[in-house]
């Protein structure tokens, strides 16, 4: 056996200093691989589609989990049927005690960081290719503004993370220490900046739900709000409400899965039920109770009571905070009416709507996030794309921006669009502090249950006194466990970098607190 097995070492040798160099082929030219893919304007196109499915990855569910569970807007709806290690990691993160093993928040790090490497694969690709200029800046562009988001999002719950602009190829490019929060925002302005100048300087309705300029000034306007740039972010909010942008006359129809990627749409996930590739959405399932039928709820029969359900609910605090006549109530929280069987379980008997909703004796209502319910018509998927940048956004945050700089009296336009579409009265503050209050509060009315209350109140420094009055509400409830929001300060303004990552590059340091 140890003459045989020396004999093929000897063997093995032989062939490979006597056979031509040619003999092995890195990039087989019948295999697509990166040394013979990108060529063509076609293939960089193909490319660039690929980095789309990286947001969906994004999307579900971390982002209404750190976005929105985190804050005073929703909770969970406590299941003792399911206490699967998925349920439990998820509850950690709303009731503020997760830590760095946590697979939850590990998803969005892990799926930002692959959006980021799909883009660095197409912006040093693309330098030497042999295609047409119109192809060139689109796809430059479009990449560009993709890696800014998902930078964007990373320095915004985790704070400064390893920053890579380029495909990695080496070890060195690879295991990289933490950059300064001010390096990470540098690039991602950086990519805006650069992708405004070569995208198409017009939006067409219905978009396509790719990247378009609209996308990229408002990405950097957020980034610039963030940063308190406020006449920076005027400038390029100004630019997005010229570009044919508008809000619907319904507040629902914004999120109507017949109305995707309409004039009031400046970016949001694309899903798309009944595909055999997993294109499709399915938050509507982890937001309604675990029931053993839904077809009540969403029009098919799924038993969902071993699933993840009664996440994401609105809470009581929410519902309060909207104005009497607010018809995006209604549009924002339903209610479903059942009873609870012999087991424990919830069945659905009705839909109702919240507004003045008291269940009936003998009967239990249950809330949930309204906005995402529609049709579908094969269980357990829907057609629901994901909201990331709305008209309304960009209109809220241009009142804002003028507000900061002392203009409350040319802010009240902006916002007074947003409150006339929900059915309110205008308003006529002009006192900044409490136009600033006013604007605050109509970020969150407007924007509940689309991942944007958590970085509000960190980029306006409420999170901590507004958490701590949220905590002494909801812990009179004795459901609440007991450790839930002790940790509500400032060490846990940010999440834990996943622990799996610093295990493999040691350069990483850990958030304090962690």
């Amino acid at each position: 056996m140890k003459h045989r097995y020396l004999f093929s070492i000897l063997l093995v040798s032989l062939c490979a200093t006597s056979c031509q160099k040619s003999f092995l082929q890195l990039n087989p030219p019948t295999q697509l691989n990166t040394g013979t893919f990108y060529k063509t304007a076609d293939d960089f196109q193909q490319a660039l589609i690929g980095v789309y499915p990286c947001l969906r990855n994004w999307a579900l569910p971390t982002s209404w989990l750190m976005g929105e569970s985190r804050s005073d807007n929703t909770r969970y709806d406590f299941n003792m049927q399911n206490r699967a290690v998925a349920i439990l990691e998820r509850e950690n993160v709303d009731d503020w005690v997760d830590d760095a093993n946590n697979s939850t928040t590990k998803t969005k790090y892990v799926a930002d960081y692959a959006g980021i490497e799909r883009a660095n694969m197409i912006l040093d690709k693309i330098v030497a290719a042999n295609i047409d200029s119109l192809t060139r800046n689109n796809v430059t562009g479009e990449a560009e503004v993709l890696r800014a988001f998902f930078y964007f999002d990373l320095v915004q719950f985790y704070g400064g993370v390893p920053l890579n602009l380029h495909t990695v190829a080496s070890p060195s490019q690879a295991f990289l220490t933490r950059a300064s929060v001010a390096d990470v925002y540098a690039a991602i302005i950086a990519d805006l900046k650069d992708a405004i100048t070569r995208l198409p300087t017009k939006v067409t309705f219905p978009q396509s739900g790719r990247v378009t300029i609209g996308t990229a000034e408002m990405l950097l306007a957020n980034v610039c709000m963030v940063q308190k740039n406020y006449s920076q972010a005027q400038i390029a909010l100004e630019a997005v409400t010229k570009l044919g942008y508008s809000l619907n006359a319904s507040y629902a129809n914004a999120f109507s899965t017949t109305n995707k990627n309409s004039a009031e749409s400046i970016f949001e996930v694309q899903y798309q039920q009944g595909t055999a590739n997993g294109q499709y959405s399915y938050f509507i399932y982890d937001f309604i109770p675990p029931m053993a039928s839904t077809t009540v709820v969403t029009g098919t029969n799924t038993n969902t009571l071993s699933a993840s359900g009664g996440q994401n609910v609105p809470t009581l605090d929410l519902i309060n905070a909207y104005e009497p006549g607010d018809a995006r109530l209604d549009a924002t929280v339903g209610m479903i009416e059942g009873h609870t069987d012999a087991n424990g379980n919830f069945v659905a008997e009705s839909l109702k709507s919240i507004v003045g909703y008291t269940a009936p004796p003998g009967k239990v209502g249950r809330r949930f996030a309204k906005k995402y319910l529609h049709p579908s018509a094969t269980p357990g998927q829907t057609d629901d794309n994901w909201p990331i940048y709305r008209y309304s956004d960009a209109l809220l945050m241009l009142a804002e921006s003028l507000n900061e700089q002392g203009k409350p009296a040319d802010a009240l336009p902006y916002l007074n669009q947003v409150r006339s579409r929900a059915g309110l009265p205008a308003s006529v503050e002009t006192d900044q502090t409490a136009l600033r209050a006013v604007i605050a509060h109509e970020r969150r009315i407007e924007l509940a249950l689309e991942n944007k209350r958590w970085t509000d109140l960190l980029r306006t420094g409420q999170t901590i006194p507004v958490m701590t009055a949220f905590a002494a509400l909801i812990k009179q409830d004795p459901r609440v466990p007991s450790n839930a929001y002790s940790k509500i300060d400032e060490d846990h303004l940010l999440f834990p970098i996943p622990a799996s990552e610093i295990q493999l590059n040691p350069l990483i340091k850990q958030n304090h607190g962690y």
